[in-house]
């Protein structure tokens, strides 16, 4: 039982979710305990000192958030303000929408997200804002969206670079299809409950683990493609709000090349970036242009390396003679050696 009783620790928003979940969590577990107490003499005082542990431990998970809820509630809401602004315009949407998907009262976010109000919303409020616009909340409150960080722009730079190396034939992408059911356990987990229509039904959740507020739908095909840094999977996706963006992970699962070592215990796949990060919508268009370069290649006739120098060699021989590969007289005529 001690291994179920967990207390969260709260240094981010991200740790704040995990907290609350964990409430949540354990207060379901007390119930469940004091409801087995009531059925079960025999395991009264067993049932009674585990439910005391787990109350213990509620309190203490309690204490964090609460403590967290203080440090947070005093943030500069001029930020917020903007980026509400923008979220709310980009997904076409009327703060009275908004203030609806809260379940709060009308006039109540206007009133409260203004920079001169006093007030500051609450946290649970702007964390469920998040979710809504599937943002990050620490990047909601601290950070201007519209604002292209340097960060964003070496992304923007990796991906120039993928398009070029794709249209040089540099790198070739493999077509792994789009049917969601090849790829589970990879990139997609399937869900117990089937679609009105008895359809299977899937969620985004690469390595198994899935996000609430992750892209959701597969609109295209995967593609992956062998680089430097090892192995990168392209993902078209939609999201909740019908947006459409991409995916890129890194295949962690062998070792890489670059790589001395091999972390059986790490994850299978390393999210690169996703275009539904980018509050500028900067990135999707560059994403755009590599996705076309990707469907444009896809049935070019690939040959490695070694073999175009092979060719390059057998059809230029004069050009080669220094390696002494082909090794033929300057006053001999060229013909190609094959009718």
């Amino acid at each position: 039982m001690n291994e179920e009783i967990k207390v969260h620790p709260i240094k981010s928003f991200k740790d704040y979710g995990l907290a609350k979940r964990n409430f949540e969590e354990l207060t379901k577990k007390i119930s469940s305990l004091q409801l087995d107490l009531e059925l079960d003499d025999e395991e009264t005082p067993k049932l009674e000192s585990g439910i005391v542990k787990m109350e213990q431990k509620l309190e203490e998970q309690k204490k964090h958030i609460t403590e967290f809820i203080k440090v947070q509630e005093n943030y500069d809401s001029k930020y917020l303000s903007s980026n509400l602004d923008y979220l709310l315009k980009r997904h076409g949407l009327r703060i009275s929408d908004l203030e609806e998907l809260l379940g709060v009262s009308a006039g109540y976010v206007s009133r409260t997200v203004n920079p001169d109000s006093k007030k500051r919303l609450s946290v649970d409020i702007v964390w469920k804002i998040s979710a809504i616009f599937q943002v990050n909340v620490d990047d909601l409150l601290n950070t201007y969206f519209q604002i292209p960080t340097q960060s964003l722009y070496d992304v923007i730079a990796f991906f120039k670079k993928l398009k070029q190396e794709t249209d040089e034939t540099t790198i070739h992408w493999n077509n792994q299809g789009n049917k969601k059911e090849n790829h589970v356990g990879m990139f997609f987990r399937k869900l117990d409950e089937e679609g009105l229509d008895g359809t299977k039904r899937y969620k985004c959740a690469p390595d198994g683990h899935a996000n609430e507020t992750k892209a959701v739908g597969l609109t295209d095909d995967i593609f992956s493609v062998e680089t430097s840094i090892g192995e990168l999977y392209l993902l078209p996706l939609e999201n909740q709000f019908g947006e459409k963006g991409y995916e890129l992970y890194r295949y962690t699962g062998r070792e890489d090349y670059n790589q001395n070592y091999y972390d059986s215990d790490g994850p299978d796949l390393e999210l690169i970036c996703s275009t539904f990060d980018d509050k500028s919508n900067t990135l999707k268009g560059k994403c755009d242009e590599l996705f076309k370069s990707v469907k444009l290649h896809e049935s070019d006739f690939v040959i490695s390396e070694s073999a175009k120098s092979l060719i390059d060699r057998y059809l230029n021989p004069k050009r080669n003679n220094a390696d002494g590969f082909m090794n033929i007289p300057d006053g001999i005529d060229e013909e190609l050696p094959f009718n």
